[in-house]
């Protein structure tokens, strides 16, 4: 396949216009969702993911890890997936490991890791590690870590290796982004990625009978209510709503 240009943006690059962004040529972007099991900028993600997709781009979402044990990646992974399943994603979902501050070694950081990806495809997702080459090929086993999508950083005129999608810069400018900002080629293709939509409550309703509505310009919650003949109370409760004056375009509710 050809070549994909994208781009990987966090609250570093502050307000983006992606209709520019757009034009410039990218046709992907990872948004930073969350970091650890704290992070207080996760607005960044729910306000710019769905501009995103309205600007024509394929949109994945990435969580910086803090992680050293399995327990820890999966209670990483609860609040990641947590915070992205109102959002229909169409691009791989990306745990980002570049770190080992607690010193593990590399069976269990890459036990963790495992466990962390294994979280993203049972909730229905693509998984795909980022992670730096040096860290890769000493820092993790990466004979273990095959079956993933892979995207690896390396700021040199090659690579010098196989991977999915590779971070060549971090020092890009791009139309509409004021910052410095981190450019990648992919060279699998990744435009026909499925992700299913989980709800946090998801297994709950797996016996009733639901579909899904797609947020647009100018919704409310009592407007799509009134319109699909349900009520606001019931928006609330299906979609774990926690302010009802908050919808976003793009995100996905679902509806008795």
């Amino acid at each position: 396949m050809e070549n994909v240009k994208g781009i990987d943006v966090s609250h570093w690059q502050g307000a983006i216009n992606w209709d520019e962004v757009a034009k410039a040529g990218m046709k992907f972007v990872f948004i930073k969702a969350t970091e650890g099991t704290n992070y207080p900028k996760v607005s960044y993600f729910k306000e710019n993911a769905p501009q995103a997709l309205a600007a024509g781009l394929k949109v994945g979402a990435y969580h910086y890890a803090k992680f050293a044990t399995v327990a820890g990646a999966k209670a990483e992974a609860a609040y990641f997936l947590d915070s992205i399943s109102s959002f229909t994603l169409n691009y791989p979902v990306v745990l980002d490991l570049e770190e080992n501050k607690k010193g593990a070694n590399k069976k269990k950081l890459t036990d963790a890791a495992i466990a962390f990806l294994d979280s993203i495809e049972e909730a229905g997702y693509t998984a795909m590690l980022y992670t730096g080459k040096y860290f890769l090929e000493n820092t993790l086993d990466e004979s273990r870590l095959t079956k993933y999508a892979l995207w690896i950083a390396r700021y040199n005129s090659s690579l010098g290796r196989s991977t999915d999608i590779w971070q060549h810069s971090d020092s890009g400018k791009i139309s509409g982004i004021s910052t410095k900002v981190d450019l990648n080629i992919a060279y699998r293709d990744f435009t026909n990625t499925v992700n299913s939509f989980r709800t946090p409550n998801s297994r709950a309703l797996k016996t009733e009978s639901t579909t899904t509505y797609t947020v647009t310009k100018g919704d409310t919650l009592s407007l799509i209510a009134k319109n699909k003949k349900t009520t606001v109370k019931s928006l609330v409760s299906l979609n774990s709503i926690k302010n009802p004056d908050k919808i976003y375009i793009g995100q996905k509710l679902r509806l008795k």
